[in-house]
C-alpha cells in the first residue's frame, strides 16, 4: 500500500519532531554501519537552536502523514559555503533530509516536492552532499538524478557534492 503524504513549511512547534527524526536516523545509521551523521558529532554541530533558527527563517519543510504527523524533514537553503567555488546558479541546497523508518518512500517524496517547489521559485537546480563512503545513500541520490559534481572535505567530513538540474 502506497502512503499518501502532505507537505508544509515547518513551524516552531515542529522542531522537536525534526530533531527526534534525525536522532532516530543516526541510531539507524549505527545499526546499519552506514557512515554519515553518526560519525560527525551531528547533534553537537547542529543544536536545537540551529534548527529553531532555520525553521523561523522558513527554510525547513516537512512531509506529513494524512493525520498531520511529521514523517520527514528537509532544509532548503539559498547558499552553502561548501559550494562557494562552484559555478553559482539560482538553486537550493538541500540539507538534513531525514524520514522516519516507518515512512517508506517519504524521503523520495520529500525530494520530489522540493524539486517542484524549487521550479516554482525559479530555481534551476538542487544541490546536496553525501558522505563519501555511504554507497547506499549515494546510489539513492544517483537513482533520483542527482549527478556527481565533485568531492569535498570539511573538517572530518569527506563528502560528494551532487546536483540535479530541474
Amino acid at each position: 500500500m502506497k502512503m499518501e503524504y502532505r507537505f508544509r513549511a515547518a513551524q516552531e512547534q515542529d522542531v522537536d519532531s525534526i530533531i527526534e527524526i534525525i536522532k532516530d536516523r543516526i541510531k539507524w545509521m549505527d545499526q546499519k554501519q552506514l557512515h554519515q551523521w553518526n560519525k560527525t558529532d551531528y547533534m553537537k554541530q547542529y543544536p536545537r537552536e540551529y534548527f529553531l533558527r532555520r525553521v523561523r527563517a522558513g527554510e525547513f519543510y516537512l512531509v506529513c502523514n494524512n493525520g498531520g504527523e511529521p514523517m520527514g524533514a528537509i532544509a532548503l537553503l539559498t547558499e552553502d559555503p561548501r559550494w562557494k567555488d562552484d559555478e553559482p546558479k539560482p538553486c537550493y541546497y538541500a540539507h538534513h533530509l531525514a524520514a522516519k523508518r516507518s515512512a517508506h518512500g517519504a524521503g523520495r517524496a520529500l525530494l520530489m516536492f522540493c524539486e517542484q517547489f524549487a521550479k516554482e521559485q525559479g530555481k534551476v537546480a538542487i544541490r546536496l552532499d553525501c558522505q563519501k563512503g555511504n554507497d547506499r545513500l549515494n546510489d539513492f541520490y544517483a537513482q533520483l538524478g542527482y549527478q556527481y559534481v565533485a568531492p569535498m572535505k570539511e573538517d572530518n567530513y569527506e563528502g560528494i557534492k551532487r546536483e540535479k538540474q530541474l
